[in-house]
């Protein structure tokens, strides 16, 4: 169909012509044919109505006398006019008198009182088929006001439409005519119209498309020409302006080509400062952590020895300032990370319930040792099982805790965690922090999440800090796709928190990661609603566990019993906390205090209003507890996690569980070390002994595959570069053959590195690790990483002065315990202490390192004698080492034996070859060998000043 809005001008013209004149002959066509219909419609009738009443009028005599004869004459005079087919006269009685023609049917005969209606108004009707239409028309006879009679004419009407038709074809014709002489005429005087305007479209579209300003001409001087003039004038316009932005345009791309050199050259310089400060601050960090390993490691060791109160007094003061000094480290190197737009965050499913409770076990002695009632109000309906970065989330929560810690005096402090929006993928949580301290003024909240900044100027010399911690936790919340902030509470102090949406983690029965954990597991249902069971019952048989089912505490106490006595002990029981006759509850307490049973892991299913509170659930022996509809993936989590150290015992037993757990087992704990470095060997087992723990040693990767194949250990220390095989391959081999083996039993391996680089947490992780040490770390940090895969058989050595400093001291933040991903850079030595460099350049060996050695076994001696015979006796290898590398020019092994026998070096306090191995590393990591050979001359020389004084000090002891 045509669109008019569409079509152009001529188009628009020619409809135009069309539609009007048609439409005006159209209704004058229509008009005379309704005219002419009408006109010859009432000839016929008003002449039909003549000749009936001629008819009646001579008809009177023979109505009167009876005379048929007469009558059936004068009805044969109508035979004159072809149209008439019938008539026939009537009589007073409305019977047919007469008729014509005289051998045609009869019409249908009138009433008496027909006739008499027809004095009144005659009767015209139709008759006939369309092809062949009839009028019928009925007049009176009257004799004065009488009528005596009635008169019939019936005449065909084809005539009548056959002369109507003739006349309406001959005015048709002469309208078509009219309407193609108005075509034409039309057509002739539209292009005066069309035609100009025309060549204004096509100036304008030629100036659209090729800048070309022609102007157009016409001799005209009507409208259309006033309005040629008119573009022509604004094309004039156009011209000049175009030609002067230009002008404009060619200057500012001028200046613009300089300032963007300038801003080169400016961006590169500042980039290329960026990273020189970022590697610098990376290579600081990292330096400054190995001598701090010496502080913190030696301190502790130092600690766990006899001595009087004021050394242990200023020992603990040593040992807290290196500890805060590295939160400091640590902020300094997250910060340029976060500058240099380096800091990411990871996706991995993690426990957020466990998550909750290390900070907890972290910030309770802190809290305690300033008299603060710290409190954490977690609601029953948070997830368990989450996808997210459980280090990130960790950091801002400690630091928020931290500082309110820091900054309270007295008071409590109260952690609220509660759910603020789920859907069926994510759901999203907001996370306060109340404390009674200083509070936060109002024009301060503005500026206290920037770096370098607090809230009061004054509190940096009061309780120190960089003034980094929040706009770290700002960064990292924004990173996490949430929000943060701070409020000041009702009454005093202040309210920091944040929003932060994390993913439910998927939990598909048909994958086999998930039937690989539970696969084997048994468990207990104690429900006394069938429905619920049989919902539970068809859920775990999804995840391809084997699961019994009891209405009542007494049934699951016997399935319980029955199956600790067949050799098939439960794994878990899932226990409904309204249980007739007693509650969920209780009957944990019950299963935890028999001896043969309280090893079942504990799951108390409730409602949100007869939820068991945290100490309620600790008092019973509760693992975890979730409200009903309890979610898959927080159901599937509580039902695989590894069962943590001290998790789900009373607080009866909690002065002695690992003693509880070991006297339950049959064979000692056993532990493999993975490293290569003989000095760092000896003091790694070392510490591993103080811990009451039995340890094997593997040199490489390969040597640590053979070990796990052919003996049974309960967990790997890994160092992750090692000969051979380096400790990721071996991680990686690990899982593999425990995948293929198909074994449920999941060895833990704890990663051992030096590296602080970006990545290389991230690489331990693919490889399968769950978890790591960063240098320095101590031996109570060795223990609390140990004690969350295996129960120690006793806790490390602690005083009091470690769990309650003084009031008046700065309290740290302690690294946190971590498990799938821990934060913070991995150490290459896994129990390696290096000595501090701040010995006298004077002195051959420095002494405290040596003691520090001593301090680590009750037979010291015989421990100092070992590491002295290793490091003697491995050193000349490390050196031919690195001859053969610097002749062969390859960096790599200069690099990779410089550190090795640095650290070593550091341990049995030779220090000044501890530098010159620290600058034969720089070499290596810049790639160049020139200077090398010098440099290992003088290592030479300055081992065997070391060597001779070692073997004095062995000649002494001896």
């Amino acid at each position: 169909m045509l669109n008019f809005e569409r079509s152009g001008l001529s188009q628009k013209l020619t409809i135009i012509s069309v539609l009007s004149t048609g439409s005006a002959l159209l209704l004058v066509f229509l008009a005379f044919a309704l005219t002419t219909v009408l006109g010859h419609a009432d000839d016929e009738q008003k002449q039909l109505a003549s000749l009936a009443d001629v008819v009646g009028a001579s008809s009177v005599q023979a109505l009167l006398l009876a005379d048929h004869v007469q009558a059936e004459q004068n009805l044969a005079a109508l035979a004159v006019k072809d149209e008439i087919t019938r008539a026939a006269l009537f009589d007073r009685e409305g019977r047919v008198f007469a008729s014509f023609p005289a051998a045609s049917a009869q019409p249908p005969s009138l009433s008496p009182q027909g006739v008499a209606a027809l004095a009144r108004r005659p009767l015209s009707e139709r008759a006939g088929a369309p092809w062949h239409p009839l009028t019928r028309l009925y007049r009176p006879v009257r004799v004065g006001p009488h009528a005596i009679g009635a008169v019939m004419v019936e005449a065909g009407q084809l005539g009548m439409w056959l002369g109507i038709l003739k006349n309406l074809g001959i005015t048709g014709a002469a309208t078509a005519l009219s309407f193609l002489l108005a075509q034409m005429l039309a057509a002739r005087f539209k292009g005066s119209i069309a035609e100009p305007i025309g060549k204004l479209v096509a100036a304008a579209q030629q100036v659209s498309s090729s800048q070309t300003y022609s102007q157009v001409q016409h001799s005209r001087s009507d409208e259309l020409g006033t309005l040629i003039d008119s573009f022509n004038h604004m094309l004039a316009q156009i011209e000049n302006r175009d030609t002067r932005l230009a002008q404009y345009r060619d200057q500012l791309e001028r200046q613009v080509s300089v300032r963007t050199e300038q801003l080169e050259k400016a961006k590169n310089a500042a980039e290329a400062a960026s990273q020189a400060k970022s590697a610098f601050l990376a290579t600081m960090s990292h330096e400054i952590r190995t001598p701090m390993n010496g502080v913190l490691g030696m301190t502790e060791l130092l600690m766990a020895t006899r001595l009087s109160e004021e050394q242990r007094h200023y020992t603990s003061m040593v040992k807290r300032s290196g500890e805060h000094l590295l939160v400091i480290i640590n902020d300094i190197l997250d910060f340029s990370k976060i500058e240099a737009g380096k800091l990411t965050v990871e996706y991995i499913h993690f426990n957020f319930r466990e998550l909750l409770d290390d900070i907890d076990y972290v910030f309770s002695p802190q809290a305690q040792a300033k008299g603060l009632d710290l409190h954490f109000e977690i609601a029953n309906d948070i997830p368990i099982a989450i996808c997210g970065d459980p280090n990130r989330l960790r950091q801002v929560i400690v630091n928020l805790m931290g500082n309110a810690i820091k900054f309270t005096d007295k008071g409590r402090i109260q952690l609220k965690v509660y759910v603020t929006g789920e859907d069926a993928q994510t759901v999203r949580m907001r996370f306060e922090v109340h404390d009674t301290g200083l509070g936060v003024a109002r024009e301060a909240r503005s500026r206290i999440f920037d770096s370098f900044s607090q809230a009061d100027g004054s509190t940096t010399r009061k309780h120190g800090g960089t003034g980094l911690g929040l706009a770290i936790s700002r960064q990292l919340v924004e990173l996490m796709g949430g929000q943060i902030g701070v409020d000041n509470a009702l009454t005093q102090g202040s309210v920091f928190w944040f929003t932060v949406q994390f993913d439910k983690r998927r939990v598909d029965g048909d994958e086999s990661g998930f039937s690989q954990k539970s696969k084997g597991l048994r468990a207990l249902i104690a429900d006394p609603h069938p429905d619920s069971r049989a919902v539970l019952e068809r859920l775990l048989g999804r995840w391809h566990l084997h699961c019994d089912s009891a209405a009542t505490a007494a049934e699951a106490l016997c399935l319980l019993h029955a199956g600790a006595s067949s050799g098939q002990p439960y794994d878990t029981a899932l226990l409904d906390m309204d249980l007739p006759g007693i509650s969920g509850l209780a009957l944990a307490a019950e299963i935890k205090a028999d001896a043969t049973l309280s090893g079942v892991r504990l799951l108390l299913l409730s409602t949100e209003r007869s939820a068991a509170d945290t100490v309620q659930r600790r008092e019973a022996g509760v693992a975890f507890q979730l409200i009903k509809p309890a979610r898959d993936c927080d159901l599937y989590e509580c039902l695989v996690t590894p069962a943590r150290s001290g998790e789900g015992t009373r607080p009866m037993a909690a002065l002695a569980p690992a003693g509880a757990r070991l006297a339950r087992s049959k064979r000692p704990l056993r532990v493999l070390l993975a490293e290569d470095n003989p000095v760092n060997v000896e003091v790694a087992l070392a510490m591993l002994n103080s811990l009451g723990l039995e340890s094997a040693c593997a040199g490489n990767g390969e040597e640590a595959l053979a070990a796990v194949g052919a003996a049974h250990f309960d967990l790997l220390l890994m160092d992750c570069q090692m000969p051979v095989m380096d400790g990721m391959a071996a991680t990686k081999e690990i899982r593999r053959r425990e995948k293929q083996s198909g074994h449920a039993r999941h060895l833990p391996v704890i990663a051992i590195t030096a590296n602080a680089l970006q990545g290389d947490r991230e690489n331990c992780l693919a490889a399968g690790m769950d978890d790591y040490l960063s240098k320095p770390f101590s031996r109570q940090a060795l223990a609390d990483t140990l004690s969350r895969w295996i129960a120690l058989p006793r806790a490390a050595s602690m005083h009091h002065g470690d769990l309650m400093p003084q009031a008046g001291s700065t309290t740290p933040q302690p690294s946190l315990p971590m498990r799938s991903a821990p934060q913070g850079r991995m150490a290459k030595a896994a129990a390696a202490t290096i000595a501090t460099e701040a010995a006298s350049p004077a002195t051959v060996l420095n002494r405290h390192a040596l003691e520090a050695i001593r301090a680590l076994s009750s037979d010291g001696e015989a421990l100092l004698q070992r590491v002295i015979h290793a490091y003697v006796d491995d050193t000349p290898a490390h050196l031919q080492t690195l001859r053969e590398a610097i002749a062969s020019l390859n960096t790599g092994s200069i690099r990779k034996a410089a550190h090795s026998l640095k650290s070593s070096s550091a341990n049995v306090g030779a220090d000044a070859l501890a530098r010159l191995c620290k600058e034969m590393e720089l070499l290596g990591r810049a790639d160049s060998t020139e200077g090398a050979e010098k440099l290992l001359s003088n290592m030479e020389r300055e081992f065997q000043t070391v060597r001779h004084s070692l073997s004095a000090i062995l000649e002494k002891e001896t």
